[in-house]
């Protein structure tokens, strides 16, 4: 084994340098058991000594110095700068033991919102960076430790192995009965005394992947399974420090709590809290509860954990001890954040968050599976909102926990110096019926920090809108609507997704407007990525859906329409009762989006709420995906019209077929009994190019034995999804092509031909064509298997031929585009124009791709262009102080 600590005798530190150099998997090399399918190319060496060099020169986090600088590989493929200390995970005697195993803190230099947390020892290194958007991670790739995979929280794998996963919550008698007890807990960083201790059964699988020696002393097999703990709670330490301020320090007994014979440990083969209480209790001896604050067993067996609620600083009559979880890989990504953090979460009084199934001491306050640490994140088969945990716990998961804390005596607290940030989620809204809203924060602060955001539902559902009508619809009347997100830097959320709008789709899978009258409740949680003092805020705010008004949409311009730039037109849109109270809009503001909807400019600011209003399109306002959206002022609704065009016609549509090309993909088989139903295969396919879609087919090809088993569908890149077949027929195999113009589905061997879809395809009218697509699936019953052989999409998209520009036909005999069709180079020549002249080009989708600002003082002007654009179709527009001239230019 390479021993860093001898390293740590290097004289001088050196910063700044790179401990990280790209490489290529080695023939001989073998992969980590969950790293096979890691779905990354982004492969590392690591400099063992320089990083040890680097890290000698961190201050401890409660210093007061800077700290070192260091680099450290993302997902974009580039090195990116941070500032890190080191933060201990153990009591210092025991960190003062084990020097080469050591823990650290970090704030990046590139990225203002990243909040670095890392491990290292003698088997390797391992790191977690926080970020808004997702999260990223470092782990060693191989079986030797020395190639390292760069991945995101979307790679992270959950093994077929894994199920059925089975999280028990119990009840203790104290929880819920400490609320009397105050104290300032909520104030600053709380740090609790962890006795986490292991199974014979854990140990062995971290001393073989470490490629222990048999002979190997059992202190020297110690400290390598005391880094495999260290590496998991540097991860968990950075979830709960960013989320809650919150600490865990492993105790000064911690080798006690290492077993390291399966056949000798105090834990019984079937695992649980309750062993887990009285083994870590037993180890500890007499005294034991006084030792430590909060306990917890790990463990190698399928995946499943179990633990006892709000138990933390829990008296003589409360398993403070009783937390269980158990994994087949029990390290890593997944296991650290999906399962370890999960069950601590229940420990320290968080109930589940989802709503798929009925259970005990759940919060019930997010759609299906849910995503946020508390969830069921990717196993529960149909009803998965994504496959892994976002890496943070849902706004009432936080009040959960904050509240527990706040009413426990033990655990040691050290005040901030910064004063904590002021949220403001917004007063409470009414707004009519299936009309989408969007929800803003503001926020005061004077630590010029840098924050994420969270924008989560946080209304319970009720025993009805449980299991089966856990998915978000239009009438459900209670419960969420609406999917929790990953934290983002936008003080802002639209409901639901702004691209799912644009689509003119109200409802999808995950996310839904309520055509029924009720309230909707959301909390905002700000962040900060401060490694030194890491903080929250929360804020809540009440939407309340009028079913008197709505739904408010605009009338005018219709899907495919075109329109003249220069020209007048006349808006329209359903006023629907929103001038009346209690929704109570006067005025609206009009704008115009010409790059498919990610920017706006106002047309018109504060008119009135009438139904009607006729507007002109700016001249030189040439697009290919145009959209007018309405603002309601003083509320947050709006309305978009469907996608129209600009100076341009729409002649008709074309259609292209896009085939999956890779491997037969397997239907994970569903575990039967009591087991949650198999985890939902995901078989991606990409469209390269883009158009707005008229409609679409699909034409899988699937081996099965039975049909009623199985469940399957597509979704589109924003999100919107379609089911295709849901547990229908009790045939053997589909090679049929699912049509919204087809007949009532028809069950044969196999089903073939074309085949209406159990919903309808017309959700993707609308959308661009552009992205990655998936078809999903999954089985609900034991002992049939199946597989996706392919699949294909036949998409359609609207042609579109550009028209040019009407006003001011005069230039066209004073500016000359040529030579066109071109190779790449071009010129553009000008007579007659002084003064200001702007040139800008626009590819098919509006998007500008360059603008130049030219003051001429000659009458006559040749410019020449060499942009290297891609071949394609462009729009080159010239303005001046006698008009604009549009004209297209083709680079072949």
């Amino acid at each position: 084994m390479k021993n860093l600590v001898l390293l740590l005798f290097l004289s001088v530190p050196v910063f700044g340098f790179s401990q990280w150099s790209k490489t290529l998997l080695q023939t001989q090399q073998r992969v980590n058991e969950g790293h096979t399918d890691t779905a990354s190319k982004e492969l590392y060496t690591l400099d063992a000594n320089k990083l040890v060099t680097t890290l000698k020169g961190a201050p401890t986090r409660n210093a007061g110095q800077k700290g070192i600088i260091m680099t450290l590989p993302n997902m974009q493929g580039k090195m990116e700068k941070f500032e890190v200390w080191e933060l201990s995970n153990m009591a210092p005697d025991l960190q003062a033991k084990y020097t080469d195993i050591k823990s650290y803190v970090g704030s990046s230099k590139d990225d203002s919102t990243a909040y670095l947390r890392f491990s290292v020892s003698p088997q390797g290194f391992s790191s977690l960076v926080l970020r808004a958007g997702i999260s990223e991670y470092i782990e060693p790739y191989t079986t030797d430790a020395k190639t390292y995979v760069v991945f995101d929280s979307t790679m992270k794998k959950k093994s077929a192995t894994d199920q059925p996963f089975e999280c028990e919550v119990k009840e203790n008698a104290e929880h819920g009965s400490q609320g009397t007890i105050t104290n300032n807990k909520l104030v600053g960083s709380n740090t609790f005394r962890l006795a986490l201790s292991c199974t014979g059964e854990y140990s062995q699988y971290i001393l073989t992947r470490a490629g222990t020696p048999v002979g190997a002393t059992d202190a020297e097999k110690i400290a390598v399974v005391l880094g495999a703990m260290n590496a998991s709670m540097t991860r968990l330490n950075g979830v709960y420090e960013k989320d809650l301020s919150l600490h865990y320090n492993l105790i000064s007994e911690t080798e006690a709590l290492i077993f390291l014979n399966a056949a000798t440990d105090p834990y019984a083969a079937g695992g649980g809290p309750d062993v887990a209480n009285t083994g870590i209790n037993s180890a500890l001896g007499p005294n034991a509860r006084t030792l430590y604050d909060l306990g917890h067993l790990i463990d190698k067996k399928p995946a499943n954990g179990a633990a006892y609620l709000g138990v933390i600083c829990g008296s003589a009559s409360v398993q403070k001890a009783g937390g269980w979880t158990a994994h087949n890989i029990p390290v890593g990504a997944t296991f650290d954040i999906d399962y370890v953090a999960h069950e601590m979460g229940h420990q320290m009084g968080a109930g589940h968050s989802y709503t798929f199934s009925t259970t005990q001491q759940s919060q019930k306050v997010e759609p299906g599976s849910g995503s946020t640490i508390m969830a069921y994140t990717g196993i529960v088969g149909n009803l998965d909102v994504q496959y892994n945990s976002h890496d943070n716990f849902h706004y009432s998961s936080i009040s959960q926990i904050k509240s527990k804390i706040n009413s426990v005596a033990c655990g040691t607290n050290v005040p901030y110096t910064l004063l904590p940030p002021n949220l403001d989620a917004g007063p409470n809204y009414v707004i009519p019926h299936t009309t989408p809203y969007v929800v803003r924060a503001t926020t005061t602060d004077t630590n010029n920090a840098s924050y994420t955001y969270t924008f989560e539902q946080i209304d319970q559902a009720d025993a009805a809108q449980m299991g089966a009508l856990s998915y978000t619809y239009l009438t459900k009347p209670s419960g969420p609507n609406f999917r929790a997100l990953p934290q983002t830097t936008q003080p802002y959320r639209y409901f639901p997704n702004f691209n799912t709008v644009l689509a003119g789709v109200n409802t999808t899978r995950w996310e839904s407007l309520n055509s029924n009258a009720r309230d909707l409740n959301f909390g905002v949680v700000l962040r900060n990525s401060n490694p030194l003092e890491p903080n929250i805020a929360q804020d809540a705010m009440k939407v309340t859906v009028n079913a008197s008004a709505g739904p408010f949409k605009v009338t005018a311009p219709i899907f495919g329409q075109s329109l003249s730039s220069g020209n007048t037109f006349t808006i329209t849109w359903d006023v629907a009762n929103t001038t009346l109270p209690p929704v109570s809009t006067a005025n609206v503001n009009i704008k115009l989006s010409k790059d498919g909807g990610l920017t706006f400019t106002t047309l018109l600011a504060n008119t009135a709420n009438d139904g009607s209003e006729s507007v002109t399109l700016p001249t030189g306002s040439s697009a290919s995906n145009a959209y007018i959206i309405i603002e309601a002022v003083n509320n947050i609704y709006y309305a978009v019209s469907p996608s129209f065009v600009i100076d341009y016609a729409v002649s008709g549509e074309s259609c292209a077929t896009y085939t999956y090309s890779g491997p037969a993909v397997t239907i994970t088989d569903s575990p039967g009994g009591g087991g949650i139903s198999s985890p939902k295969i995901e078989i991606p396919l990409n469209i390269p190019d883009s158009g707005v879609i008229t409609k679409l087919t699909v034409s899988p090809n699937i081996t099965h034995g039975n049909l009623t088993q199985l469940s399957f569908g597509i979704e589109s890149p924003v999100g919107s999804s379609a089911l295709l077949m849901h547990h229908q027929c009790s045939s053997s195999g589909i090679n049929a092509t699912f049509t919204d113009e087809a007949g009532t589905l028809t069950c044969g061997n196999p089903v073939s031909g074309n085949s209406k879809p159990f919903e309808t395809l017309t959700i993707f009218k609308g959308h661009d064509s552009q992205g990655t697509w998936k078809l999903f699936a999954s089985d609900n019953s034991p002992n049939v298997v199946g597989t996706v052989n392919s699949w294909s999409l036949n998409v359609c998209t609207r042609d579109e031929s550009f028209l040019g520009t009407t006003e001011n036909k005069n230039l066209f005999e004073d500016i000359k585009i040529y030579p066109n069709p071109s190779n790449g180079n071009f010129f553009v020549k000008t007579k007659k124009l002084t003064g200001k002249v702007e040139t800008s080009i626009f590819d098919l989708s509006g998007k500008k791709v360059y603008s130049s600002v030219n003051n001429q003082s000659t009458e006559q002007t040749t410019k020449e262009y060499n942009l290297n654009l891609p071949k394609g179709v462009y729009i080159v527009s010239v303005k001046s102080d006698k008009g604009a001239y549009t004209q297209k230019l083709i680079i072949k």
